[in-house]
Order: C-alpha cells, then sequence, then structure tokens
C-alpha cells in the first residue's frame, strides 16, 4: 500500500463515492444537501480534486480535498455521500490501512444507521453521523472504553458550550433531553466509536421506543451551531486532547472521578430494566472499574449494591 494521502489530515469530500458503501458527495451536492452543510461548503472552499488510484481500494477514484483554512485540521475528516452506515464505509477504510487514530468518515444521511442493541438510528441530511477511529488501548482505558469514549465527547461538547453528559451506557443529554448517541464497534483489532448528533433534527416521539429514556431533542436548541463538517472537526480536537488527558491519569482515581463528573443522573433515582427481570429503582452512585454502572436498590429486599452491565436506566 502506498503512503495514506489522509495522514496529513484535512476535510476531504468523496466526489465519485465507491458501489455498495457510499453516493457521490462534492461541493455542489453538500452545498444543495441542508442549510448547515452548505455553510461548510462556503467556508472550507477553494476545493482541489485528487485522484486516488486503484491501489487505494475502497477508496479509489477522485476526491474533494479543502483548501481554505477551515479545512485545516490535523485529524482527515472523510466524508461521504448518503451510505448504509459511517461505520460501514469506516469499517472498509481501516480495513485498508487509510483510517489512522481519530481520522471520521462523516455520512451525510444513512439509511441502515444503528444504535445501541442493533436499533435503527434515523438519519435524515443535516445532522452529524460519524465514524471516529479510536486508538488502540490496555489495561483500564480498553476495559472502559465505551465510557471513556461517551466521556470526551461530553466534554468537549462542553468546550463547545453544550452542558452534555452521558446517559449509561452510550446516550448524550443535554439538560434530560437526547441530543445524541454513540454505539463502540470492535473487530479486527480496529476500535470504531459511531456517533449520532441531533444538530438540525430530532426524531418524531412517535417514533421513539414506547419506553425511551429521555425526550429527543435539537443541539441547535441549547446554542449555536455552526455547519455539521467544520463542528465535528472542533469536537474531534476536544476529543483528542481529552483522550490524551484520560491516558496520563489511567490507573488512578482522577480517571474514575472525571468519568463520574460526566455522567448524566449521579445520586437521582432512576427505573433500571435488566432483560428477563422485572423493573426496580435504584439510585446512581458510580461507576464500576468494568464500565459497569453501580446503583443501590430502593426497593426492600436482598442484593442492595449491585453493578449494571446490561440493561437500560430511565429518570423517576
Amino acid at each position: 500500500m502506498p503512503q495514506n494521502p489522509f495522514a496529513a489530515g484535512g476535510i476531504w469530500l468523496w466526489r465519485s463515492g465507491g458501489p455498495d458503501l457510499a453516493g457521490p458527495l462534492s461541493p455542489a451536492s453538500l452545498a444543495a444537501a441542508h442549510p448547515l452543510w452548505a455553510a461548510d461548503a462556503a467556508r472550507l472552499g477553494p476545493w482541489r480534486t485528487v485522484r486516488l488510484g486503484p491501489e487505494y481500494g475502497p477508496a479509489a477514484g477522485p476526491w474533494d480535498m479543502a483548501r481554505g483554512d477551515a479545512g485545516q485540521v490535523a485529524d482527515p475528516v472523510l466524508c461521504v455521500g448518503p451510505c448504509g452506515s459511517s461505520l460501514d464505509v469506516a469499517r472498509a477504510f481501516a480495513g485498508a490501512g487509510l483510517l489512522p487514530p481519530f481520522a471520521t468518515v462523516l455520512a451525510l444521511s444513512q439509511t441502515k444507521g444503528r444504535g445501541q442493541m442493533r436499533r435503527d438510528w434515523v438519519s435524515p441530511p443535516g445532522n452529524l453521523y460519524a465514524a471516529l477511529a479510536w486508538p488502540e488501548a490496555s489495561g483500564d482505558l480498553a476495559a472502559l472504553a465505551p465510557v471513556v469514549a461517551g466521556a470526551c465527547l461530553a466534554d468537549a461538547l462542553h468546550a463547545r458550550g453544550f452542558p452534555a453528559l452521558v446517559k449509561w451506557p452510550n446516550d448524550l443529554l443535554v439538560k434530560d433531553r437526547k441530543v445524541g448517541g454513540i454505539l463502540l464497534e470492535e473487530r479486527d483489532g480496529t476500535t470504531l466509536v459511531g456517533v449520532g448528533l441531533n444538530l438540525a433534527s430530532a426524531p418524531d416521539p412517535a417514533l421513539l421506543r414506547r419506553d425511551h429514556a429521555a425526550e429527543a431533542a435539537r443541539l441547535d436548541l441549547f446554542g449555536q451551531v455552526r455547519g455539521a463538517v467544520t463542528e465535528w472537526a472542533e469536537l474531534v480536537k476536544s476529543v483528542q486532547t481529552c483522550y490524551r488527558l484520560c491516558v496520563a491519569v489511567s490507573g488512578s482515581r482522577e480517571l474514575s472521578c472525571f468519568l463520574a463528573r460526566r455522567l448524566a443522573w449521579m445520586g437521582r433515582d432512576v427505573l433500571v430494566r435488566e432483560s428477563g427481570s422485572d423493573a426496580f429503582r435504584a439510585r446512581i452512585v458510580g461507576l464500576a472499574e468494568d464500565g459497569g454502572l453501580r446503583l443501590k436498590r430502593r426497593d426492600p429486599g436482598p442484593g442492595q449494591d449491585l453493578t449494571l452491565h446490561n440493561g437500560s436506566i430511565s429518570l423517576l
């Protein structure tokens, strides 16, 4: 494989798209998709077309690279047209050695977006659908990868003025309303973090599960949202800074304290649902070393202190 053309960073549009992976995306189609993307098309230009030969495998074909100042980012953001899932495109690129840590595939829209427990993720144009390459980790950072990824994203949103918290295991809340979610997928030694953020629209309440834990909301209800691509590039920069801090304090109480600070509903009573058992009331008291949610049951009976590894919680 020749040198990775994306290794130096930048924001790229896959002009040709790829069979069975993603549709084409040009500056013109980016601008036509949604006002948030149109703002980016203008801000990131001018554009230069770069043609990747067949030696680049699934990424072969013409790409448009942003040449404006806003497009000069350290971690590559590879934008693609409509696709099944940004995670599937990212998996193909990662398998070809084209997705270094903190590189992203960003999709205009998805037809088969997925969330926790393989639930469908509604994915119209205007919102953000990303697949972020996560660094290889060991020890507690590997065991806590889903929690660390969520906490770093919440921290990045905080830096942008959005008071985000993580509802265990993988929802992003602002003022108790769900603005996004994350999904970690590990395969063949590569970990990808799927991220969905409701930048411009939120799912219709009628489309949500009857037992959904938090009302969905748009991020722009809580602050200014710039273009989707440039917003994400700034978030990735903050996520990487936060992750490096987590690496620096891994194995210490400081890491667990940071993760707990980014956990939604700490010290509050919730309704807990585990598969195959009746729902029960409990209070959130913290995180276990393996990323499980530490609870104290509010109902009388044995086993008052427990750790939840599979299940869901909703606020009482």
